[in-house]
Parts: structure tokens; C-alpha cells; sequence
């Protein structure tokens, strides 16, 4: 322990003493065009110790430097990935609005189209209820906007069904697609009746049952809404034909019919109120 203290004792006096030369040969060479024997000694000797402490200062500098670079980067990385993060949620909004906007502009076109024949309330469905047994769906309109039970309700591509339950401020909605329900049916270009049900293997597809077996029903033709029962008005798109078979007992034939709402994506309806006219809608794509 002693002689550590008496080596650092004699290590720091000549480091003392070594800074103390340095500087009187700074200070004293200043008016001198060469430099005495001693002073070149000690000047030889120094000048690699203060290279070397110049390289340890520059590495220990470059080192901090970098730490702080480093260290600054990540945050205007971190501060970016919050921009970009802000900036996707935007466009996501943005989207949901051009979106929404394409779909209220083609319900508002085809209740325009309505207008002279239907009384109809724009509704939106804000419920679906989850059950298999039933295909139902809420929407946000209600007694207190003049929804009754038993009144139509359509989209922009067809009929999706019917209300069946009524509050003041929503309605129950019972799709076409459930098996219980039953919709009286038109072949439009041949006129042949039929009834129109939900099927219960829930592919979404609707079957028309009682039609006569000589009846000239085939495929791609488009089944709308005949107006018996009393409940859907006449004329409204339901679907279109994919298949055609005679039932077992051979008597009458049925037809598989694809709806031409997607009830899968039921988001903006109308709801007839009222009807001024009859057979007064014609789904796109003629008879055939």
C-alpha cells in the first residue's frame, strides 16, 4: 500500500512536471527560432504521450458522439412510427367515409327511383341477431318514425324482408333467408307464381316452391315479388333462378333461387311505409 502511494506520488510529479516544461516551452519558444538540447529532449519524449492523449480524447469524443447520435435517431425514429401510425388511422377513416358515401349515394338513387310508386324511410341495421334459428337483424328506426310491423324492407339490390317486431326507436327485421319465412313470388318474364322460402340448409339461397311442372321457368330468369299476402307489396327484385327441379312426388317443380341482396353485408336499408302504385319496379338485367 505504501509503495502503490510513493509509485503515484513520483508517477503524478512527473506528470506535473512534464505539463510544467510543456508549457514553458510553449510560452518561452515563442521568440526563439530554435529550440535548446534540453527542451528537444523533453519535446521528443512528450510528443508521444500527447498523441497519444489526443487519440484517447478523439475516441472517447467520436464514442459520446455516436451514444448521442444514436440515442437522438431512435427518438425521431420512434417519433415517426407515431406520424405513421397516425396517418394510417386517418386513411383508414378516410376510406370508411368514401365508402360509406358510394353506399348512401346508391341508396339515395334508388330511393329516388322509389318515389313516385313507395313511401320509404332510410334506416341503418345496428343488430344482428347471432342465432342459427333465426335471421334477423335491428335497425335504428321505430314506431316513432312510422315503422309498422308487417312493412317491406329492401336495399338497393332487393327485397330482404319483412318487420316483425317494433319499438320506438328500432324495429326488428326478419330476412327472407329465414326458414320461416315465406314470400309470395313472380317469375317475371313468364308470370308464374310461386311461394318464395328461406332455406334451412343456410347456404343463403331461397327456394320457389309450387310451381305447375309444365311451367316454362329456367335458369337466369328473375323472380320478383307477386303482392298476394298481403304483407310485400308487388314488383320488389328478390332474385334470380340457378336451378330448376321436379319435386319427388312429381307433381310440381321447384327453383333454387340466389337473392340478389347480399345479407351478409347489411348496413343501409329502406323500409316501405307505403305503396302508390304496383309491379312498378324492374330489376336490372330484363327477363332473361
Amino acid at each position: 500500500m505504501l509503495f502503490r502511494y510513493i509509485v503515484n506520488k513520483y508517477v503524478l510529479g512527473f506528470v506535473a512536471l512534464v505539463v510544467l516544461a510543456l508549457i514553458l516551452i510553449s510560452y518561452t519558444g515563442r521568440d526563439r527560432a530554435n529550440l535548446t538540447p534540453v527542451e528537444r529532449i523533453i519535446k521528443n519524449v512528450v510528443t508521444p504521450v500527447e498523441q497519444g492523449v489526443t487519440t484517447v480524447v478523439e475516441g472517447l469524443r467520436d464514442t459520446f458522439g455516436s451514444v448521442f447520435t444514436i440515442g437522438q435517431i431512435r427518438n425521431e425514429n420512434e417519433d415517426l412510427k407515431r406520424q405513421v401510425a397516425v396517418l394510417e388511422s386517418e386513411n383508414i377513416q378516410l376510406k370508411e367515409y368514401e365508402y360509406q358515401n358510394l353506399r348512401f349515394r346508391e341508396m339515395l338513387n334508388f330511393k329516388d327511383t322509389l318515389s313516385a310508386d313507395y313511401d320509404t324511410l332510410s334506416a341503418s341495421v345496428v343488430a344482428r341477431n347471432p342465432s342459427n334459428w333465426f335471421k334477423t337483424v335491428t335497425i335504428n328506426k321505430g314506431e316513432s318514425d312510422g315503422v309498422r310491423k308487417d312493412m317491406a324492407v329492401v336495399t338497393s339490390k332487393g327485397l330482404i324482408g319483412h318487420v316483425i317486431n317494433v319499438s320506438g326507436n328500432s324495429a326488428e327485421v326478419l330476412l327472407i333467408i329465414d326458414n320461416s319465412s315465406a314470400v309470395g313470388g313472380l317469375v317475371q318474364v313468364t308470370r308464374t307464381p310461386g311461394v318464395v322460402e328461406g332455406m334451412a340448409d343456410n347456404s343463403g339461397y331461397l327456394k320457389m316452391n309450387y310451381l305447375p311442372k309444365e311451367a316454362n321457368v329456367r335458369e337466369k330468369q328473375l323472380v320478383i315479388s307477386s303482392g298476394l299476402g298481403g304483407i310485400f307489396p308487388k314488383g320488389l327484385p328478390i332474385g334470380r333462378i340457378t336451378e330448376v327441379e321436379i319435386e319427388s312426388n312429381g307433381l310440381v317443380k321447384y327453383a333454387i333461387v340466389r337473392p340478389f341482396a347480399d345479407f351478409n353485408r347489411l348496413e343501409e336499408v329502406l323500409v316501405v311505409r307505403e305503396v302508390f302504385g304496383e309491379d312498378i319496379l324492374t330489376p336490372s338485367g330484363g327477363g332473361e
